[in-house]
């Protein structure tokens, strides 16, 4: 892929890697481009390690057929060497509120993951029953020795907000006689279509690779009990609520969780960057350049002080990377991970990533969130976006049109037949509607609720 006006100048730090140089603008003292440069705010070390699934189940479920058996390390009633079955676990629990002080063992869930909790009544396409003939005795286990580590997941920057973060990001721009001009004819010619790929960082976001206790060990006590109320639902009433299966908004959460989006159509111009794409739902997010945020609402924001379903962003260029900070974002779920509030802000970098004859292969995506609601502190996501082909080549972008045929019915998602008639309530789209449905139907005598507050859009 050429690399648009840009020519290539000497070489890195960090070898003999050619990159190109930016118009107008110095390389930085050690004669390297931005995405060489050590920064407080990007590019810090991730943990390698060759990670595993929890379980039990699979990834998103499809496993379960002869070439792939389920991720578990017991079923069927049995118990894992060297675990004792606790008397009550999330499986056999009549009031998970009651049983709070179990939720930091990982014997509660029975070592599953949030994935395989959710994957215990065959959810998934290509995935196996495997609550067994007697549940909830004989509902299965994951992997007790398997965990990615909390100090993993978490910021490694020390900022307390994305303000802070995004203003520290700029300074180094700035430092570099920044941030970097394009025009047309000087951008890099890096529009086109990437593929979403994990390289960067194990994706502890999907709930495959993490136990429960260390997911709920990044949450405040309030998300911890709604995340622990969606564990429940899913794999002890066999009751899940996905958006998606009703044609319901996706949310901001989606974007970065397991195959909501995995291919991106990506236009870069001097004013904006557009990001497109979708598999349940239709993903469009677009960065302004240069742009400030209006700070006069109850959050940052560029437009109306309504809430947007993927927030509004702003951004500017450093040399080879892109900064973008997002605000205004819509408090919603994501199943198989946390719920996050309306005070969601994130921090993305997008640095670019060149082979050894300094040809741009494609995007480093960090992303920083921010939620001071939901989290008790700042966590991070790194993805590679591989640069696949240009724009006009392969199939178009399909655009996803949800035509319902799940409904809820007695509190549990039922596929419906054309001119089926049933009775239905309609969702309080004001209040969680997941969680009304579970309360209504699965949680009469229980000791707690998540309802009467967090309003989802500010009403």
């Amino acid at each position: 892929m050429r690399l648009g006006l840009l020519r290539a100048v000497s070489a890195i730090a960090l070898g003999t890697l050619a990159v190109p140089a930016v118009v107008a603008q110095d390389a930085g003292q050690d004669g390297g481009l931005a995405s060489a440069q050590e920064s407080a705010g990007r590019g810090a070390p991730v943990l390698e390690m060759e990670f595993q699934l929890v379980g039990a189940g699979g990834p998103y479920g499809g496993s379960g057929n002869a070439d792939t058996p389920p991720v578990l390390s017991a079923r069927d009633g049995a118990v894992p060497d060297g675990q004792d079955l606790l008397e009550v676990d999330i499986f056999n629990s009549t009031d998970f509120y009651a049983d709070r002080e179990l939720w930091t063992d990982q014997r509660y869930f029975r070592c599953n993951s949030s994935i395989g909790l959710e994957s215990v009544w065959a959810a998934y396409p290509g995935s196996v029953d495997l609550s067994g003939d007697n549940f909830p005795e004989t509902a299965p286990w994951g992997h007790c020795d398997r965990d990615y580590p909390r100090e993993s997941i978490v910021s490694p920057y020390a900022f307390d907000t994305a303000q802070e973060h995004y203003e520290a990001l700029m300074a180094e721009a700035e430092a570099r006689g920044g941030p970097t001009q394009y025009s047309q004819q000087t951008m890099p010619e890096w529009s086109g279509i990437y593929r979403r790929s994990n390289a960067a960082m194990p994706p502890w976001q999907y709930g495959h690779i993490t136990q429960m206790p260390t997911f709920l060990s990044l949450l405040t006590e309030e998300y911890q009990t709604r995340f622990v109320q969606q564990a429940y639902h899913g794999a002890a009433s066999n009751a899940a609520q996905w958006p998606a299966s009703y044609c319901w908004p996706e949310g901001f959460g989606r974007y970065f969780s397991g195959p909501g989006i995995q291919t991106f159509h990506t236009y870069f111009t001097p004013e904006s960057v557009l990001f497109l794409g979708g598999n349940a739902d239709n993903f469009v997010r677009e960065v302004k350049l240069n742009r400030e945020f209006n700070f006069e609402g109850a959050l940052p924001r560029l437009g109306d002080d309504v809430p947007r379903w993927y927030g509004e962003t702003v951004g500017f260029w450093d040399e080879d990377v892109l900064v973008t900070w997002t605000s205004n974002i819509q408090a919603w779920t994501t199943h198989a991970a946390f719920e996050h509030s309306g005070q969601l802000q994130t921090i993305e970098t997008y640095t670019a990533r060149y082979d050894e004859d300094g040809e741009f292969v494609g995007l480093i995506w960090e992303t920083t969130w921010y939620d001071p609601e939901a989290l008790v502190e700042p966590v991070r996501i790194m993805f590679n976006l591989d640069y696949n082909r240009a724009l006009n080549e392969g199939d178009p972008h399909v655009f996803i049109e949800c035509n319902p045929t799940i409904f809820t019915v007695n509190g549990r998602a039922e596929p419906l037949t054309p001119n089926a008639t049933f009775e239905y309530s309609v969702p309080d789209w004001f209040g969680r509607p997941w969680a009304q449905i579970w309360e209504r139907h699965f949680e009469d005598g229980m000791s707690g609720t998540t309802l009467g507050g967090g309003a989802l859009f500010g009403f």
